[in-house]
């Protein structure tokens, strides 16, 4: 068992846990940088490739005219329509697609309003436009959020009522990009930002299966034990209690956990515990024994030998790293 877990049961308070916003705080652990780098105005046929991504980077392409297609890793093809967007989570080489492949013409810079680079193929068939950017993962969601995220995400926002806001952001978005007006890439650039929330959102509405976190989140019978712990990650939680919270016992809870999440409960809050207290080290001057007791240890020892093994550094080291970046 982890340092910093207690061995003795007391009563959970599941009325910390039921007044938060779980999705909010499970994301405040992280740092997300986004970016919106390219406006394609395209005519069929046309082909939008994009080789594998850098480690952490995750692509995604908003269509906001006409339509598109996309293969998913097994060789399905989805159709894409205004409004719809594919994310690829893994960073996995894709290609979109209108009209035969084989025609399509090459894709060159254009000009056009900035703040973005604008490409486009001559063609003369029916138009589409996208919007390509990328959302790039910290180290702690790299570790966490991106394991628990499937190689592609398509969200059909144009066809789903309660993805309006969705689809208002991506309204929004395309207005900003294709407008040369005061401010426009601080706008796009704080707009892209709320994009990942509100696609993430609209995934977890529709049930994920990928194991993970995010998956226990969203899963009713589950996600009673996750919001308490981003609730309370310096209790000393126990399997009991958390098993309790989802009204089952301990060995069902703890089989079905590890089933959806790919990991151990008490692995689950030692895994947020060292992705806290790695932000709050990068960001504040603390000591580190009372980032560790706000993360549920008592001993600095027991914290630093736990963040060590998670991390391959102490946390001074890590704090040292993150100052000088």
């Amino acid at each position: 068992m982890e340092a910093g877990l207690r061995n003795r049961p007391e009563a959970a308070d599941g009325g910390a846990a039921q007044g938060i916003d779980a999705l909010s705080r499970l994301l405040s652990l992280f740092t997300l940088r986004t970016s919106l780098d390219i406006r394609c105005a395209l005519a069929a046929p046309w082909v939008l490739e994009q080789p594998a991504a850098s480690a952490g980077v995750a692509p995604y392409h908003l269509i906001v005219e006409g339509e598109a297609a996309v293969d998913t890793p097994s060789g399905e093809r989805i159709a894409l329509r205004a409004g719809d967007i594919v994310v690829f989570p893994q960073g996995g080489a894709h290609r979109l697609y209108a009209g035969p492949p084989e025609q399509a013409r090459p894709l060159t810079d254009v000009p056009g309003p900035a703040p973005l680079r604008w490409v486009a193929n001559g063609g003369d068939g029916a138009p589409t436009g996208i919007l390509c950017g990328q959302f790039v993962f910290d180290d702690g969601a790299r570790r966490v959020l991106q394991p628990a995220l499937p190689a592609m995400i398509v969200v059909h926002a144009s066809s789903r009522p309660d993805f309006a806001g969705l689809l208002a952001l991506v309204t929004m978005l395309r207005s900003e990009a294709d407008s040369a007006r005061p401010g426009a890439a601080a706008v796009v650039a704080q707009l892209s930002g709320a994009l990942f929330t509100l696609l993430l959102r609209a995934w977890l509405d529709d049930s994920p299966t990928t194991p993970g976190l995010l998956a226990v989140l969203a899963d009713r019978r589950l996600g009673p034990a996750l919001r308490l712990m981003l609730a309370q990650l310096d209790r000393s939680w126990l399997v009991e209690e958390l098993a309790a919270a989802c009204f089952m016992s301990r060995a069902t809870f703890a089989r079905l956990f590890r089933q959806l999440a790919g990991t151990t409960p008490l692995d689950a809050l030692v895994q947020l515990r060292m992705t806290q207290a790695a932000q709050w080290l990068a960001r504040d001057t603390r000591p580190i024994a009372a980032i560790g007791e706000a993360v549920g240890y008592q001993s600095e020892a027991a914290f630093s030998r736990v963040f060590k093994r998670r991390y391959g550094v102490g946390p001074g080291a890590w704090r040292r790293a993150a100052m000088a970046a």
